[in-house]
């Protein structure tokens, strides 16, 4: 990587960086809204009865949150990375927007027995700091399928882009798997990525300062 390039993309690691910690005080005050509102409406489907709680999918869920990192291996281009972040900042800010005004609670924490492995104390973590309430649209699946679509028109059908489309795929299954979500939760998320990723296509990102 030339050392312009890796200039502009520690430049804009920071700014991914700081934007999370922006994320994380949003996530705890939308939390806080739906724990005082309650629910607004019911996502469950009959099917969620039948999907099964897999501790071992816990280690692909947790990619769901390094996965935006995901955009410098694309590309490392201003342009592309203002339309990456443009695409991103207007999901979650939607999303967040979505939660405070329709909370829906996620599933119902399933009952296991630990047996003290790592996968289970994982699990016991994640419960203990996350939220239900910031169910629907489901940011875990969201932003990994905005970050296979920016792969895509920028990469069109290359190896990395077949790499992210298989993690957002497992990432979404792995939702499922370890009762974070519903399957409207994840329905919600993929077409907030897909709606998210058609309005920033039509905007030039060389209009940003980089």
């Amino acid at each position: 990587m030339e050392i312009g390039n890796r200039r502009i993309v520690v430049r804009y690691v920071g700014i991914m960086l700081a934007g999370y910690t922006v994320w994380v005080g949003l996530y705890f005050l939308t939390a806080w809204i739906g724990e005082v509102r309650g629910p607004a409406f019911d996502a469950v489907l009959a099917w969620d009865a039948e999907i099964p709680f897999l501790a071992g999918f816990q280690p692909v869920y947790v990619l769901c949150y390094v996965i935006t990192f995901g955009v410098f291996f694309i590309s490392t281009e201003p342009r592309f990375l203002n339309r990456a972040f443009l695409t991103l900042i207007s999901a979650n800010v939607f999303a967040f927007a979505f939660f405070a005004l329709f909370p829906v609670q996620g599933p119902e924490r399933t009952a296991f027995a630990s047996d003290g492995s790592v996968l289970h104390q994982l699990t016991a973590l994640i419960y203990s700091v996350d939220s239900r309430y910031n169910a629907l649209p489901s940011l875990h699946v969201a932003n990994p399928w905005i970050v296979v679509m920016l792969a895509f028109s920028k990469r069109g059908i290359s190896l990395r882009s077949i790499v992210f489309l298989i993690m957002a795929l497992a990432i979404s299954l792995a939702t499922l798997f370890v009762k974070q979500h519903f399957i409207l939760d994840g329905v919600a998320g993929i077409i907030l990525a897909f709606l998210s990723s058609i309005v920033s296509g039509k905007f030039d990102g060389s209009k940003i300062r980089s």
